[in-house]
């Protein structure tokens, strides 16, 4: 990505970000299919995740989910957390899970790189932070995708949280309503993941 591609995106983002301050930001829902969007957003990062030594690995049960939220919104959630899991995956698979009921529905999203201690886990969502300034960045980020996708979970009525341990990678998991307006009644799936041990 070039500088001037790089320069585009940042004011997106600080426009983006003015919108959720003022309170502004409004939801555009829409019916759609979840699985395709999450396909579509994995075939489009397949590039980068080879070029990083990574997969990412997604079998869901159904090809077909509905539900009702502002497409664009979800997208830029699924991306954000995508590249985040691919910049910090160190050439390991990341696997995408996704669990609903009636009226809910979580995508998670793990990957098994460097992990999140304990401090950074509370300023994962901080605008402009980053975990490791240090750490060689192949692509550069505006340091805002992931506070923007907490703030667009919210917006659904939704919420997105954070699991990560030092050599352990993270764990993402965003819940939604499935009809946009309603709140989430269940945390479908555990934040802290299955495969863990201590």
């Amino acid at each position: 990505m070039g500088n001037i591609d790089r320069f585009e995106r940042l004011l997106e983002d600080l426009l983006e970000v003015s919108r959720f301050d003022a309170e502004v930001a409004v939801l555009e829902p829409v019916d759609f299919n979840l699985i395709s969007l999450i396909n579509r957003s994995i075939e489009d990062l397949e590039l980068v995740a080879k070029e990083n030594g990574t997969k990412i690995i997604f079998t869901p049960y159904s090809e077909d989910l509905q539900i009702n939220a502002d497409i664009r919104r979800v997208e830029r959630i699924l991306r954000n957390l995508l590249n985040n899991a691919v910049d910090h995956a160190d050439s390991k698979p990341i696997n995408i899970n996704v669990e609903y009921n009636d009226n809910d529905v979580a995508v998670a999203v793990r990957d098994h790189g460097v992990g999140i201690d304990a401090n950074s886990l509370l300023r994962v969502f901080d605008r402009f932070w980053r975990a490791d300034p240090s750490r060689s960045r192949i692509r550069g980020g505006t340091g805002l995708g992931l506070s923007i996708a907490l703030e667009d979970a919210r917006l659904h009525n939704g919420e997105l949280e954070v699991w990560g341990r030092p050599g352990q990678g993270a764990h993402f998991v965003l819940t939604l309503p499935r009809i946009a307006g309603n709140t989430i009644e269940s945390r479908l799936i555990r934040l802290e993941p299955k495969d863990y041990s201590l």
